[in-house]
């Protein structure tokens, strides 16, 4: 018996197949009785037959995103990534304040550190 996630695979690469035309036959029919029959295998076979109608219509002609939007996109990822850094950085220095200061204030018992 084949596992469930594989099945599970099996049966996206059916669907897609059914709704690019590929299959023929029983298997056709088959597939077809499952996307009429269960609403979530039809749902993902409009899906795959509009992504199927849009790669067609694309071609084999390269699309390429204009070089401002790219470069936007670079720096957008810097950004985001400096600023986590530098918030979890922030985030561990005020902690280590923190500490010191319950510590120096008398109002935790135990010695600075968490050491006992």
């Amino acid at each position: 018996m084949m596992p469930a996630g594989e099945q599970h695979w099996q049966m996206l690469e059916r669907i897609g197949a059914y709704a690019a035309g590929e299959l023929e036959g029983e298997e056709a029919r088959e597939v077809e009785r499952l996307v009429f029959e269960r609403p979530e295998y039809g749902r993902l076979a409009e899906f795959y037959a509009r992504m199927h109608v849009m790669l067609a219509t694309l071609g084999n002609e390269p699309v390429e995103a204009p070089e401002a939007v790219v470069g936007y996109a670079i720096r957008r990822a810097y950004v985001s990534a400096f600023m986590r850094r530098a918030e979890a950085f922030v985030g561990a220095l005020g902690r280590s304040y923190l500490d010191a200061f319950v510590y120096y204030a008398g109002l935790r018992r135990e010695r600075y550190g968490g050491g006992t």
